[in-house]
């Protein structure tokens, strides 16, 4: 993922750890901030569980200037829509639909590589 938008989830990796917040490396060596404010009330306690080289899972809020707001806490917010993410517009009652599909895709993809490999 070249140009990262509002609403991307990525895994990326504690860089460093302040009373501003938890700063986050992202791949493409691109870099943000997850405020204290994040974690609400909850800052003094929640630092704690952290650590420089852990990888944590993050959602970008925002971009403005070359500078990412993240977000931990709202990883699973809905109202922040990854538009990378083909599944983000599938509704819940399609869910079990799309799942069953998905695994039948995959399962074909499988067979078409072991294929691959076994003619080499």
């Amino acid at each position: 993922m070249e140009k990262y938008q509002a609403g991307n989830r990525v895994t990326g990796v504690i860089n460093n750890i302040t009373d501003l917040g938890i700063f986050v490396t992202l791949p493409n060596q691109h870099s943000g901030l997850v405020h204290h404010s994040d974690f609400g009330n909850n800052w003094l306690r929640e630092r704690r569980r952290y650590h420089v080289g852990d990888e944590v899972r993050v959602v970008v809020v925002h971009i403005h200037k070359g500078r990412f707001n993240l977000s931990i806490t709202r990883v699973n917010d809905p109202e922040l829509v990854d538009h990378d993410n083909q599944f983000s517009k599938t509704k819940p009652a399609d869910f079990d639909q799309v799942l069953n599909q998905t695994t039948r895709d995959a399962k074909e993809e499988i067979e078409k590589l072991k294929q691959v490999l076994t003619e080499n």
